[in-house]
């Protein structure tokens, strides 16, 4: 009877442990990755009251098999429930990582500071010092490093400092690449003006800072004829640094050649103050050429000038046409004056676009009286040719006689206004002196008689007083006014030397080495204009409005050159060079408007440069790769996570703070760890993993183990009621 009692007291210690384990499962239905466990019994030892016998042949007697009596039960072990995963709670935040297994079971790997242990736990954060660790011991996660490359060294794991010192910043990167998309519009007013189209590409340096390149396009032909270029880079301050470094645009931006145009930049510098008699001085002095002798001074005429003050049409009377002749555009007069004044040795030259010297007379009619590469040149001025000017275009005031009679061989008559009476005074001022205009008494007309094909002039001053008297009759082709381009002085300009204009500070900050300076002695004003080096020609296909070529035949791209750029002292060339893609731009009608525009990167934004950027946000990948989001658009490779496996992931010994360690039965942990996805798995960011307990299970295991546990009470009150009895014997 004492066997039983016995017996049942173990059956009520195990079951009581088995009650210990299950009450712990419920305890941690909420701790994050939580493992249950469960528990096995085993029996005690057995009481053999006679050991069995086998059977004998010669008596015939069978055998008897042995008469044992269990002595209980014994608690034989605990199981926990590893390889269950747990349910997902979605968090949002990027360091909760849950560990989701495919073919094994694998575990986040911490350190104590003494020794690495394991957990399923994946709730971490980043500590003061920039270390990834348990939110819930400080424990640090344990991975791999990034080496000099960027890229994982699998060797030992160590703690992952994910937000070192090197950590808070992205290094910056120069400008490499470029890229011009849009429409250029013939009929665009900026394209077609002196400074023309104004493009910017944003670009930095190896440091990171920022600068601005300044282009302008400007339509400089034929229809699909353009040319594109630099007009200065500013740094981020809105500072010229060409113009601070002595570096030449074309050197940038530019071709021996001379593809590109002269664009106005004058408003990108402002005159120093009281400098503007010091620039007109040096405007003004001559040049002189050998010791002793007389300097010259070299004032060009653009083709605009020439052609609105020196244009020369030629009349065929017998057939009634005229040839207009001018210089095309881009084309200029360059004539040489010596100092002091000696007409007979003043020279002049025609230029072509390139700046070549040209003597086409049968285009510039040299011997025609128009533009004449002698000595003297001379220009008529034909005052007839003015007053069929202002008639055809409607200049004239209202008409005073009407037509009358047939039109074939009617008579109208025009009067000249006070303002076009002032032009003439002004055109032939040797004629008709200053004040004459303001005879009160001054009646001039036009009589326009004879046929339509070939109208006869006259003009009648109403008996004025000379020089007026000059005007009667019908002989206005002889009243001509000769003038040489001395007279057209200023209307021509002065290329001053940059250099010098440097030397004296004339202006607020130096000019680029190349550009051309011009001034004009009239009224002292002046242009600052980019060499014709500086810059690229763009052909468009007449056909569909895409790029033929920038440059020449067969390029798409062209390259600002800031390997180019001129450094101070030792200090090294910052830039590289950039090449710029122009192959997406197109020559359309797009209502009078471009908007063609520069972007720094090619495709994909390859090449396009960053500023310093600062750590704003961190990532795991579901490898375990920790990335950093820079504020530079940066994206780098911070570190990874490793996990650990083990051939006994059940052997594992629990030691608290969701933590374990391994032991002779789990396997050893070999100190390097495995990357995470290499068996399929993989670690999801902003979510945990939950306890696997299952109440219901663990509520029916409460009901048997508590019904194993009145049974064994049970057997030891009724055991205590048989010994009752057998007590109750002696009475």
């Amino acid at each position: 009877m004492m066997r039983a009692l016995y017996s049942s007291v173990s059956g009520l210690k195990t079951h009581q442990t088995k009650m210990d384990v299950i009450g712990n499962n419920i305890a941690n239905v909420n701790t994050v990755g939580f493992k249950s466990s469960r528990t096995t019994f085993s029996t005690m030892m057995y009481q053999n009251l006679s050991f069995a016998s086998g059977a004998n042949a010669q008596t015939g007697k069978g055998g008897v098999n042995a008469k044992q009596i269990g002595l209980g039960t014994s608690f034989a072990s605990t199981a926990v429930d590893i390889d269950t995963g747990g349910a997902s709670e979605s968090t949002g935040k990027a360091f909760d990582l849950k560990l989701s297994d495919k073919n094994s079971t694998s575990f986040y790997i911490v350190n104590t500071g003494t020794e690495n242990i394991f957990t399923r736990a994946g709730a971490f954060y980043v500590d003061g010092a920039g270390n990834l660790c348990m939110e819930s011991t400080g424990y640090t996660v344990m991975g791999w490093q990034v080496d000099a490359n960027g890229n994982i060294r699998k060797d030992t794991v160590s703690p992952l400092k994910i937000m070192s010192t090197d950590n808070q910043t992205s290094n910056p990167e120069y400008t490499t690449r470029g890229v011009c998309t849009g429409i250029l519009d013939d009929n665009s007013p900026n394209v077609n003006s002196d400074e023309g189209y104004a493009m910017n590409l944003n670009f930095y340096d190896n440091l990171g800072y920022a600068y601005t390149a300044r282009f302008a396009v400007q339509k400089t032909g034929d229809k699909g004829e353009y040319t594109v270029n630099l007009t200065d880079i500013l740094d981020s301050n809105g500072k010229s640094i060409v113009s601070s470094s002595g570096t030449k645009l074309s050197d940038l931006f530019g071709t021996a050649s001379g593809q590109g145009s002269n664009v106005f930049i004058t408003d990108n510098y402002t005159m120093a103050s009281g400098m503007a008699g010091a620039l007109k001085r040096l405007a003004s002095t001559p040049n002189v050429t050998t010791a002793g002798g007389p300097g010259t001074l070299t004032y060009t005429y653009p083709a605009s000038v020439v052609n609105q003050y020196l244009s020369y049409t030629k009349k065929d009377p017998a057939t009634n046409t005229s040839t207009k002749y001018e210089l095309p555009e881009g084309y200029s007069v360059q004539y040489t004056v010596e100092v002091p004044d000696n007409p007979a040795n003043n020279k002049m030259v025609i230029l072509d676009k390139s700046g070549q010297p040209i003597t086409d007379a049968t285009k510039y009619p040299f011997d025609a009286g128009w533009l004449n590469n002698t000595d003297q040149i001379t220009k008529v001025v034909n005052l007839r040719d003015k007053l069929e000017g202002w008639l055809d275009g409607n200049k004239l005031d209202d008409v005073t006689a009407d037509i009358t009679s047939a039109p074939a061989q009617g008579t109208t008559v025009y009067k000249i206004g006070t303002d076009y009476l002032q032009q003439i005074v002004e055109e032939f001022p040797d004629k008709f002196p200053a004040g004459t205009i303001a005879d009160s008494t001054l009646n001039i007309t036009v009589e326009v008689s004879g046929t339509t094909a070939n109208p006869v002039y006259n003009i009648n001053t109403n008996g004025a007083a000379a020089p007026w008297d000059q005007l009667a009759g019908n002989t206005p082709e002889t009243f001509t006014q000769d003038l040489t381009f001395a007279d057209f002085l200023d209307y021509g300009y002065l290329s001053v030397d940059v250099e010098q204009i440097n030397e004296k500070g004339i202006f607020t900050e130096k000019l680029p080495p190349d550009v051309e300076f011009r001034y004009y002695q009239g009224d002292g004003h002046f242009e600052i204009v980019t060499p014709s080096t500086d810059g690229f020609k763009m052909q468009f296909s007449t056909a569909d409005g895409s790029l033929n070529y920038i440059g020449q035949q067969g390029n798409m791209t062209q390259t600002l050159k800031m390997s180019n750029f001129k450094m101070t002292g030792d200090n090294p060339n910052p830039f590289s060079d950039i090449q710029i893609d122009f192959s997406t731009l197109k020559n359309l009608a797009n209502g009078e408007s471009s908007t063609a525009a520069m972007a720094s990167g090619g495709e994909g934004g390859v090449g396009e440069g960053k500023m310093v950027g600062t750590l704003i946000g961190l990532s795991v990948e579901q490898s375990g790769k920790i990335y950093g989001s820079y504020s530079n658009g940066n994206t780098a490779l911070l570190g990874q996570i490793a996990v650990a496996r083990f051939s006994n992931a059940s052997g594992l010994e629990s030691i608290g703070n969701n933590c374990y360690r391994s032991t002779m039965n789990s396997g050893d942990f070999d100190g390097i760890g495995v990357e995470m996805d290499s068996d399929g798995s993989s670690i999801d960011s902003g979510t945990l993993e939950m306890s696997n307990v299952d109440l219901a299970s663990e509520f029916t295991q409460m009901i048997t183990t508590q019904r194993g546990y009145q049974a064994n009470s049970r057997v030891i009150s009724t055991s205590d009621g048989i010994l009752e009895e057998l007590v109750n014997l002696k009475r």
